[in-house]
């Protein structure tokens, strides 16, 4: 199978990851090329179509348009910055992260550790960028967050704090609720300490990126859209915010230990080996 690649359409963290990815490619067989919009196969860094990584919209589109499949690789959440996540055709929970077993020990292995459910005081509300592909349909931030915010005071009393995505700065604010403004962690690309920041949290609110998923892991009801990776454990419905869901954690986080990998797992083909078990893939003439 020809697999293309496009190094200039990458995060500069991603560079390692996508290297890593090629390598197992290649010890599986399967042909490499650049910039190709004609392979069977497209791999890409995020579906953040900004910056350097704007032109890869035109690659989604082009494969996913003729049918052919794009693998996306990107950030991860669960070890940040050193386990990256690795799905196809989209990502969060929209993505298809392929095949592996129920009963699998990977969360112990990477350490994942499930805190015990809390109940603090505050509702966070976290932000996500418009300009990436997991925001698709949606409004604008702010007509967003009017919409949570409204419907959250009819049903609680809590205080609100809204926490922005640093890269999807707010232009105005609402009565009686909070922002926390950003500040850059010395030694990482991160601009928010989330554990400290939901410490005392009863809830955090966001739609589908990487804050609802540390929160369920750190004992914070989340409530997210159906296509968040913390939906399974979730709560889908804000009317409920005094009355969250605290479900079970373990099958899930077993699932989603097989969602992201190390640089030298990727290397070994164990993700690609995930990815395609049981599928088939177009290929070319």
């Amino acid at each position: 199978m020809r697999i293309s690649y496009f190094p200039n359409q990458i995060a500069q963290n991603g560079h390692p990851v996508l290297t890593a990815f090629l390598q197992s490619c290649c010890h599986h067989g399967h042909e490499t090329v650049a910039d190709s919009m004609t392979a069977d196969l497209a791999v890409i860094w995020s579906q953040v179509w900004a910056g350097r990584m704007r032109g890869n919209q035109q690659v989604w589109q082009s494969y996913r348009s003729t049918n052919r499949n794009v693998i996306v690789l990107e950030v991860g959440g669960l070890k940040r910055g050193t386990t990256w996540r690795v799905g196809i055709n989209g990502v969060n929970g929209v993505a298809d992260f392929g095949s592996y077993p129920a009963n699998s020990n990977r969360a112990q292995q990477l350490g994942l550790q499930l805190r015990p459910w809390q109940q603090g005081s505050k509702i966070v509300i976290c932000t996500q960028r418009s300009d990436s592909e997991q925001w698709n349909g949606m409004p604008n931030h702010e007509a967003w967050l009017d919409h949570v915010i409204a419907t959250l005071q009819q049903h609680t009393d809590r205080p609100i704090v809204i926490r922005p995505h640093p890269r999807a700065r707010l232009q105005r604010q609402w009565p009686n609720v909070k922002i926390q403004l950003p500040v850059h962690i010395t030694g990482t690309y991160d601009d928010f300490d989330f554990e400290s920041g939901i410490a005392t949290a009863w809830a955090v609110v966001n739609w589908n990126s990487n804050p609802g998923v540390q929160a369920v892991i750190n004992g914070v009801p989340a409530f997210v859209g159906a296509s968040s990776l913390a939906a399974p454990v979730g709560n889908l419905d804000l009317a409920s915010i005094e009355n969250p869901l605290r479900p079970d954690r373990q099958q899930w986080i077993n699932g989603l230990a097989h969602t992201e990998w190390t640089v030298a797992e990727i290397a070994k083909g164990l993700p690609l080996e995930q990815l395609m078990l049981g599928k088939t893939f177009q290929t070319t003439i």
